[in-house]
């Protein structure tokens, strides 16, 4: 048996893989770029063989790069962004571009529904919100609006279920992106054609693929894809995993009542429960990648984007230091903010320069900014906001019975020791940031090792491969500065909601 395993990661930018020892050390990662496409406003689409051959790139790249033996990878596993769809006609080919979780064509669709209250019909099988990217919406617009694509449907696939077919040349989805979808009965954990007669898509039931669990194995790399990646030819390949669940199980968190905080382009609060939890305030509850356990998650587009684009807009002093000092542009602004003690600034900064979780017009803005400030103090009310932003979602799943006794942090965010600490002092648990940094493809890559025996399960992988760095405690002397920093937050947003309205209108 191979002693390596091949974890991959599509997200909605780079095609990623990750390879990794059995005791969880990267021994390589490749990263290929993977172009999205805007064809009019509110679409986010990309080609589906270029998705394929942007993958089949990075795996060639990281089996090179490893030094490894195609033939010592035991296993391959992989994840990928939620929701979006990614369709196949009934001859197994692209029917269309793939469209991606950002793209917000079916807005209108959601919106009908809100108005006939649809959400009360739905919210007993799906137990999640509505959201315009989900397949559900986006089907139903495809119906209405493409009805010559629409007919041709022979599978509904989320990303990693398309590169899992290219791999294999088998149609398969899992529990965790499917239940994610709005397309199952999660509660009874499988399809419903009761559901899909609801959404009035009862046609493509039998487009719904196969559900199969994570860690499964689920075919083996085809002669074909080994031609194109470099892999061996029989590799076995398993169910994969929403990235959500991938980045929780590469962070360790796989404990009940333990949060995965994860900060990357999107803000992302889950916990693990062994009931479901049922709120129609909640964002979605899914099937967890470990049988018999549930995941709920909150989350929304609020996170470490924000600080990316406040380094690319006014950060050239930074950059410059960073260049001279041989290290990231995000240290030399981590070690500006550790100067800064809480409580120093009385700016507050709303972190939805790319969404919101208070109402679609919401925008970012900096609050209380007088001609004493500087950058800096720019710079820390960012680093809070996106805390607060987090917050706000960690106290929705509080109040619907979420007990959270510990964190796990993850994202780029999370190599920040300041960033980590306000977190643990805001949060009030002690934050854990684990070892590596693809912990997404790492998630995929320990559900590879259980399917081919390496690990007996979940938790016998995460104590084999993941180790924790940093343990950030909460500090009480700051707790009282954070909460009273929190509730001008959460006012200001309260106030700010009927201009955000009007600023809408004005361009």
């Amino acid at each position: 048996m191979g002693r390596y395993l091949l974890g991959i990661d599509n997200g909605s930018t780079v095609s990623k893989a990750a390879l990794f020892d059995i005791h969880g050390k990267e021994i390589a990662v490749a990263i290929c770029k993977a172009e999205t496409e805007y064809p009019y406003p509110g679409w986010t689409e990309r080609d589906m063989e270029m998705l394929w051959r942007s993958t089949a790139k990075a795996i060639r790249e990281v089996v090179a790069k490893s030094g490894v033996s195609p033939e010592e990878i035991a296993g391959i596993g992989n994840t990928g962004h939620g929701n979006g769809v990614y369709l196949l006609d009934k001859q197994g080919k692209p029917l269309r571009n793939g469209i991606q979780s950002m793209d917000s064509r079916a807005a209108n669709v959601v919106t009908e529904w809100n108005q006939r209250n649809f959400h009360a019909q739905v919210f007993p099988f799906t137990v999640q919100s509505f959201w315009p990217a989900q397949p559900n919406a986006l089907l139903v617009w495809l119906k209405k609006n493409e009805p010559q694509n629409y007919g041709r449907i022979g599978a509904v696939l989320m990303v990693k279920d398309y590169i899992k077919y290219r791999l294999t040349g088998e149609i398969t989805g899992d529990y965790t992106d499917m239940s994610a979808a709005s397309l199952m009965d999660v509660r009874n954990r499988c399809y419903s054609r009761e559901l899909m007669a609801l959404y009035d898509l009862s046609e493509v039931y039998d487009a719904l693929p196969p559900l199969k669990r994570s860690s499964e194995i689920v075919g083996q790399v085809a002669s074909a894809a080994a031609e194109e990646t470099g892999l061996a030819a029989g590799t076995p390949v398993v169910g994969g995993l929403f990235d959500v669940d991938a980045s929780a199980i590469g962070a360790g968190a796989i404990n009940l009542d333990q949060a995965c905080v994860v900060m990357g382009s999107w803000s992302i609060n889950e916990v693990l429960t062994r009931e479901p939890i049922v709120d129609p305030g909640l964002f979605m509850t899914t099937l967890f990648a470990d049988p018999g356990l549930f995941l709920t998650i909150e989350g929304s587009a609020t996170s470490a984007a924000n600080l990316e684009w406040f380094v690319n807009q006014f950060c050239g002093d930074e950059r410059a230091e960073a260049k001279r000092r041989g290290l990231s542009v995000y240290e030399v602004c981590s070690e500006e903010v550790a100067g800064l003690p809480p409580g120093s600034t009385n700016i507050i900064f709303h972190p939805f320069l790319f969404g919101s979780n208070v109402q679609p017009t919401a925008r970012a803005g900096f609050y209380g900014v007088a001609g004493w400030h500087t950058r800096v103090h720019l710079l820390r009310a960012l680093y809070e906001g996106v805390v607060f932003g987090h917050l706000s979602h960690i106290e929705k799943l509080r109040a619907a019975g979420a007990n959270i006794n510990s964190a796990r942090l993850a994202g780029g965010g999370s190599r920040s020791p300041v960033w980590s600490q306000m977190f643990a002092d805001a949060i009030q648990v002690p934050m854990e940031v684990s070892d590596g940094n693809e912990l997404g493809a790492r998630g995929a890559a320990l559900s590879a090792g259980i399917g081919t025996g390496i690990y007996h399960d979940y938790a016998e992988a995460v104590q084999a491969a993941v180790s924790i760095v940093r343990v950030h405690k909460p500090n009480p002397a700051h707790t009282p500065i954070y909460q009273a920093r929190y509730a001008e937050y959460q006012r200001l947003a309260e106030v700010m909601q009927e201009p955000w309205e009007a600023l809408s209108k004005l361009g």
